[in-house]
């Protein structure tokens, strides 16, 4: 069989501590051992939490209520990339060999809905998968090509179509105004007719993409390795305006009202408010040290994490440094915003959460092994660890 399905209930041995507890000061909800290491960050959806091992090679799906087990899916392959969950599925991306599975499995049951094979060279890796609306799924399934399927129904040819460029990478796609836009690392911005894969537009720059683009109305915003943030039209890829930083940009533009804010990197080590219309600059503050991870906005602060292992809150309108806190290590994740504070990684082992407004810090979590990026949903904040343990944190 080319794949194996295993539905487990609360008959599953898990050890659970499923009561509201304090350690070291963090209000702990409950916490689940797995048995086997957690790689890549739980996915949350009405009250339930995804997520694989390197084991199980499947989601174990719990209550996030609880943490009590409501099913797993043994998928026979590694797991090549985070769970994506969407319209009452959640699809899987995994591999046996050269042979490439990307599987729908029904979100309540555990039940295998569809799957798709592929066969490629063993190192052929799985970077992103991104659902639109009600029909469509696209998989990045080797950072080269990019695949759309309908997701649903039953349906004899269930890929869409299929886009390969020249054999360069791809960043995340983002779908806008029926156009499926992303940048690469050949220096092209791309922009697909959503139901065919056929290129609705090309750009040409000097320099290649990392990061997935941004969208204000409709209007696209991308910025490239070699410091320029471009902006195009969605439907016609008109260039818009252009603004040039003196450092790459590898992080994808905030868009908050009527302005995008660009981290940029070495060299420039700041964070710039452009205006979204015109890329006119609003304002330039510099840090320290470079960002790698994209700020976010909390009620008209923007919270940036700097590599020089400091986290700021910049005025939205000014720029203006508002308050600074020391992580006492080095920032692993973008800040992530829950309940009014600023989440996020530090180093391997610690999550730290301070108040966005003030900065000040609310509670830090220690782990003995490294932890995944923290994922903040309703009452409670989702850590997975290599050690093989889930956890939820809340107040």
């Amino acid at each position: 069989m080319r794949f194996r399905l295993n539905i487990v209930l609360a008959t599953m041995i898990f050890s659970s501590v499923a009561v509201s507890t304090a350690m070291a000061g963090v209000p702990v909800q409950w916490s689940v051992d797995v048995h086997a290491p957690i790689y890549n960050s739980p996915r949350v959806a009405d009250g339930v939490v995804y997520f694989d091992t390197a084991q199980s090679k499947g989601p174990n799906v719990f209550s996030a209520k609880n943490g009590k087990i409501l099913w797993q899916f043994t998928t026979g392959g590694t797991i090549l990339m985070p769970l994506t969950v969407g319209h009452g599925q959640v699809w899987v991306a995994s591999d046996v060999g050269s042979t490439h599975y990307l599987r729908a499995i029904e979100a309540k049951t555990g039940k295998l809905i569809w799957d798709y094979t592929r066969h490629e060279p063993p190192e052929c890796m799985c970077s992103h998968l991104t659902h639109y609306e009600h029909h469509l799924l696209f998989a990045q399934t080797d950072g080269h090509s990019l695949y759309a399927f309908y997701p649903v129904g039953n349906i004899p040819n269930r890929r869409l179509w299929a886009f390969t460029g020249d054999g360069a990478k791809l960043t995340a796609p983002v779908v806008v105004d029926h156009t499926v836009i992303f940048g690469s690392a050949d220096h092209s911005v791309y922009g697909l007719f959503d139901k065919t894969g056929k290129i609705r537009w090309q750009q040409k720059t000097g320099y290649g993409f990392v990061a997935q683009p941004a969208v204000w109305k409709h209007e696209v915003i991308i910025g490239n390795r070699g410091g320029t943030v471009h902006a195009y039209s969605t439907t016609t890829g008109t260039s818009l305006w252009n603004f040039t930083t003196n450092g790459p940009i590898s992080t994808t533009a905030l868009i908050w009202h009527d302005s995008a804010f660009i981290a940029s990197g070495a060299g420039d080590r700041g964070v710039y408010a452009l205006s979204a219309k015109t890329g006119k600059q609003l304002w330039y503050t510099r840090m320290a040290d470079y960002t790698a991870y994209a700020p976010v906005m909390a009620k008209q602060i923007v919270v940036v994490a700097s590599q020089d292992g400091n986290i700021l809150g910049l005025s939205a309108t000014t720029g203006e440094v508002l308050w600074r806190s020391e992580l006492h290590g080095i920032p692993k994740s973008q800040p992530a915003l829950w309940k009014g504070d600023a989440v996020l990684k530090v180093n391997d082992h610690k999550i730290m959460a301070f108040n966005a407004q003030s900065g000040g810090l609310v509670w830090t979590y220690h782990s003995k092994n490294v932890v995944t990026s923290p994922v903040p949903k309703g009452d409670s904040v989702y850590v997975g660890t290599i050690g093989g343990t889930l956890v939820a944190i809340g107040q």
